[in-house]
């Protein structure tokens, strides 16, 4: 019987550049080719998995590998730290030819390795040698092994030298390990890059294990490309307001006031805390956290991860200016023609290129630092008035935990402007804060569905980061259907004790009480579906009543907020599901976790009670508008009837009694002007002194305990009387994020 000769293919389809061919392999007659058994030949086949969450195949992938790779194969056992041990493939270079596939029994896709010489192969003498065999010989399937793995890289279209780079088209390299020299606390192999392109220009791999069952199969290896991308969009949600397009400017450093001309632009910038965080060239270690049968439950198993040390980096990255065709067009009565700022989720506007899909390609980030967006605006009503707003200064904190890049993952960053932010109005910037306006920071990462990571950040004082595995800036809500989620709060440079760690943008402790022995993260349902973060504010602050069984408050504007306490987690030290489906760990206390799948459809809102001491309350007093004989007396109403009030007319009120010692209002009156309009006949109209730290001469001073409550609906309102709710105001210092869940 004739022997059959059997060959190990390496049909890699991944990505193609320029051809590198051996003219002494296309017959078919190399030396390096030997007679096998009965064993099935080992062929390769790639793709480059592209960031749209499609992968690229044939001639289109090998010009993005630069028609080249190096591949590390092992065989064997694999041990309970480390892949298989026996090298098979040590760091072999293979080549994409056109139309060679065929040609030799060790090609069948196009590439080939056998007889491959890096450095002096015709086409190839710009690759290094990173073998420590002195020829690459074809290899075959071992059926007494019980499984093979697979590594690989590629430099595209920039060389690969040993080592450091020496010139800005080169990428420095080192050999691949294998073994327990894979094992967790180990380096696969570096790169040393000179720059972002050629950064864009690096392809790796995971680990591609290959099962006996699977012998005689092409070996299918996926090449993602090293780099990150990250970009950024903004959207607006402020009642009757909108943000003219070209009034948005971005800050270059994140300080307190007084910004210079130069601190700020039309590009779009994130700041980092760190120095060289966004780093223009450096070396790149690739390491596998996670191989060994050990790990095999894990869901970043066999998957490739990188550290990057940075040879120059920058506190800022540019993104380029809001891109005009992602703006929108009026509405109300806008000046027709005019382009606006995005107002919804789904229609941010985006900042760069379109055609890169707005992206930037950035260096992966392993040790992340909380970045900072800094911008103006100027709004302007929607009712077509002249009127305008300039806010300056508004700021977000997105946390470290989801600023970490891996390779090949792409990040959006969306900062909703809606209406509770900080920021001034005031150029010198006396005063901080601005009511309404927030940000929403959306980080979405775009490789694929099931690893999506989206983030929420309010742009406020602090800032408050809400993520749910596969939530995207596409959608508006979270899903109750979904993975859990989770809540972040950030200091944004305020230091009271109940941060965790010290520094500017530092993480609030949520698993922490009030002086009042109550929690500090808290979850509400809210009774009205377009509540805003403003008017849950007001709530807290400013609360009508406060039902002693359920705990809800029903605050001043109507709104009621229902406290949910037994979905909400304030101790988690993970937050699960994060970018590839890795858990992200946290300190105790830096998280909280919603059971979302818990909760009904509705309305609810995140709220961080962060006051440093026992508050303080006071009564404060609100006429109401009313009709005669309509009925009065919802709890908390009370009244006072005009003709009563002559009583306490005695021209100017003198009486020091009347006023606090400061000069301030005393709480215990509320406070009526007096006209005669010429006659006898006089007016009192209620003056507001909340607030003030001055009485006006010449107001009447009436005693709250003068007042008298209305029963709920047991009397009319009648003729030449003044009613009153009452509600009662506290000094809380309190952040808050509207989460909207949908089944």
């Amino acid at each position: 019987m004739k022997t059959m000769k059997k060959y190990l293919f390496f049909a890699a389809a991944i990505t193609v550049m320029a051809s590198c061919t051996s003219d002494t392999l296309v017959n078919g007659d190399s030396e390096y080719l030997v007679n096998g058994g009965d064993a099935n030949q080992i062929v390769f086949s790639t793709s480059t998995a592209g960031q749209t969450r499609g992968d690229i195949y044939g001639s289109a992938a090998a010009d993005l590998l630069g028609n080249n790779f190096y591949v590390m194969g092992t065989k064997g056992t694999e041990a309970e730290t480390s892949p298989s041990p026996d090298v098979v493939f040590d760091n072999y270079l293979v080549h994409y030819g056109i139309n060679t596939a065929g040609t030799t029994e060790s090609n069948t896709a196009n590439w080939e390795y056998v007889g491959i010489v890096p450095g002096t192969t015709t086409g190839c003498e710009d690759n290094v040698k990173l073998s420590s065999l002195d020829r690459q010989t074809i290899k075959y399937w071992d059926y007494s092994a019980p499984q093979y793995d697979f590594l690989a890289f590629s430099t595209g279209t920039y060389a690969a030298v040993s080592g450091s780079s020496t010139a800005s088209t080169n990428i420095g390299v080192t050999a691949m390990k294998s073994g327990t020299d894979l094992a967790s606390s180990g380096v696969a192999y570096t790169f040393d890059l000179p720059s972002v392109s050629a950064l864009k220009s690096t392809y790796i791999t995971d680990i591609t294990e290959v099962v006996k069952a699977n012998y005689g199969k092409e070996v299918q290896l996926r090449f993602k490309n090293l780099g990150s991308k990250v970009r950024i969009a903004l959207y607006e949600t402020v009642p009757g307001y909108s943000i003219q397009a070209g009034s948005v400017k971005f800050y270059t450093v994140d300080g307190t006031t007084g910004f210079t001309t130069d601190d700020k632009g039309t590009p779009a910038n994130l700041i980092s805390e760190n120095t060289s965080s966004f780093a223009s060239k450096g070396t790149v270690e690739v390491y596998f956290p996670n191989v060994g049968t050990n790990n095999e439950g894990n869901d970043n198993y066999d998957k490739a991860a990188a550290t990057v040390t940075a040879g120059a980096g920058d506190t800022k990255k540019s993104f380029g200016n809001l891109a005009t065709d992602k703006y929108v067009t009026a509405e109300g009565s806008e000046a027709a023609g005019s382009l606006y700022l995005g107002r919804t989720l789904p229609t941010a506007t985006f900042a760069g290129d379109k055609n890169a899909a707005f992206y930037e390609t950035v260096f992966p980030v392993s040790t992340a630092y909380p970045l900072t967006l800094r911008v103006d605006y100027t709004l302007v009503p929607i009712d077509g008035a002249p009127e305008k707003i300039t806010v300056l200064g508004a700021k977000a904190v997105v946390p470290s935990a989801y600023t970490k890049w891996l390779p090949n993952y792409a990040y959006t960053y969306v900062f909703k402007i809606s209406d509770n932010t900080n920021g001034w109005t005031d150029p010198a910037g006396a005063v901080d804060g601005l009511f309404p306006i927030t940000f929403d920071a959306v980080v979405a990462e775009a490789t694929d569905a099931q690893d999506e990571q989206s983030t929420v950040t309010t742009v406020a004082t602090p800032s408050i980061t809400t993520y749910q595995q596969g939530h995207t800036y596409e959608t508006n809500e979270y899903d109750n259907d979904g993975e859990k989620l989770y809540v972040q709060v950030m200091d944004n440079n305020l230091v009271p004790a109940v941060l965790v760690g010290t520094g500017s943008s530092s993480l609030y402790k949520l698993n922490t009480t009030t002086s009042e022995s109550t929690n500090r993260s808290l979850l509400y349902a809210l009774s009205d579906a377009n509540a805003t973060e403003a008017k849950v504010m007001d709530v807290l602050e400013n609360q009508s009543a406060v039902d002693g069984g359920t705990g809800a408050i029903t605050g001043r504007n109507n709104l009621v907020i229902t406290p949910n306490t037994t979905n909400i987690n304030n101790t988690v030290t993970s937050i699960k599901k994060g970018v590839d489906d890795n858990d992200i760990t946290v300190a105790a206390g830096e998280a909280a976790e919603i059971a979302i799948t818990a909760l009904s459809e509705g309305t609810y809102a995140y709220v961080y009670d962060y006051t440093a001491a026992a508050k303080t309350t006071r009564d404060i007093y609100q006429p109401i508008i009313t009709s005669t004989s309509s009925p009065i007396g919802a709890n908390g109403k009370f009244y006072v009837a005009v003709s009563d009030l002559s009583t306490y007319d005695v021209g100017i009120d003198s009486d020091a009694s009347h006023y606090s010692t400061a000069g301030a209002p005393n709480a215990a009156y509320i406070y009526f002007s007096v006209t005669t309009n010429g006659g006898a006949t006089k007016t009192y109209s209620f003056v507001s002194v909340d607030g003030k730290d001055a009485i006006p001469a010449g107001l009447l001073a009436y005693p709250v305990s003068s007042l008298t409550a209305v029963a709920d609906n047991t009397a009319n309102a009648a003729d030449n009387t003044i009613y009153f709710d009452k509600y009662t105001r506290n000094n809380g210092k309190y952040a808050v994020k509207v989460i909207k869940v949908v089944d």
